[in-house]
């Protein structure tokens, strides 16, 4: 399976775009959704409505066990998605996990290589697929769309409501992970809807906007040589993060669970802190055929995301 996505990060794109973005940046679409159908294989109206808000929730309430959607409308366009959802107790609230593809491999590939189904044997996991760009890539924003609104916000919101009606989740445990292109839409997500997401994990992936908003715990992972996305790429995110969370740039210090310090990390924040920083510069820059890939998606990347998780409070 590709462990590689050739699409890089938000920094790749067209530097004319974003200036023009930054002149109107007072120009804002707000994007609010609400569930207002839902069945096994059939699509699930999005438009109009509130947030659920933070806690358990409204699935806990139910009886039985609902399916869960394999597609969601929102804005007009029919969104596919995989889903894994636990065997077990259907009244205990689990966490959620979107994970991002990025621009060349698509929902079912990052699937089979970012190994979350038997990393989280306990969560609710989906994998959304993006809309097509042109013939062999995807994207997550619409041309002009500026950072903190981006197009596919409102796909992330759609998610959180239909599952959220359908399954016992917590909501105070939303995370979302990313590889490459879709690691820097996970960090956008994580910097610019916070008050809906836990923490984010992200693989070579860039941030396109700041300042990000409080309250939302990061593991970064990056390895020094990648070109596609470049370390200082990484490191903005790292930073944008730290800044939100009002963390100490001099404060890191390497990390004691075994899935981490293989992947080279470093903590800000102490075991008391909400809202850390984990920060991975790794070595594993093996592709799958055994070339040299620095863009690769580590060994360990999994593992190390459920120790990351597993240790928020």
């Amino acid at each position: 399976m590709p462990h590689h996505d050739a699409g890089g990060g938000w920094w790749t794109f067209d530097v004319a775009r974003y200036a023009r973005v930054a002149r109107h940046s007072l120009v804002s679409v707000v994007l609010v959704l609400v569930v207002v159908a839902c069945a096994p294989r059939t699509a699930v109206a999005v438009g109009g409505g509130d947030h659920l808000g933070r806690g358990p929730s409204p699935g806990c309430a139910a009886t039985g066990s609902a399916s869960v959607p394999e597609r969601l409308t929102v804005d007009g366009q029919q969104r596919n998605l995989l889903v894994t959802v636990p065997d077990g107790d259907h009244a205990t609230p689990r966490d959620l996990v979107i994970a991002f593809h990025g621009r060349t491999n698509d929902a079912a590939q990052v699937r089979r290589y970012f190994h979350l189904d038997e990393a989280l044997p306990n969560a609710v996991i989906v994998y959304p697929r993006a809309l097509r760009a042109n013939p062999g890539s995807f994207s997550w924003s619409a041309p002009g769309d500026p950072a903190a609104r981006l197009r596919d916000f409102a796909l992330v919101d759609a998610i959180i409501d239909a599952f959220g009606r359908v399954r016992c989740l917590d909501l105070d445990r939303v995370f979302v992970v990313g590889h490459s292109l879709g690691a820097s839409f996970a960090n956008d997500v994580a910097c610019h809807l916070g008050a809906r997401i836990r923490a984010v994990a992200s693989v070579a992936g860039g941030l396109q906007g700041g300042p990000c908003v409080p309250g939302t715990a990061a593991l970064i992972i990056h390895h020094p040589d990648d070109l596609l996305v470049p370390l200082n790429e990484g490191e903005r995110v790292r930073d944008a993060f730290l800044a939100a969370n009002a963390l100490d740039s001099a404060s890191a210090d390497p990390t004691q669970h075994a899935a981490l310090a293989r992947l080279r990390c470093v903590r800000y924040g102490d075991a008391a802190t909400a809202q850390p920083v984990v920060w991975c510069v790794h070595d594993d820059a093996t592709s799958p055929g055994g070339g040299y890939d620095p863009h690769t998606w580590p060994d360990g990347a999994a593992a190390a995301i459920s120790t990351f998780f597993a240790s928020l409070p």
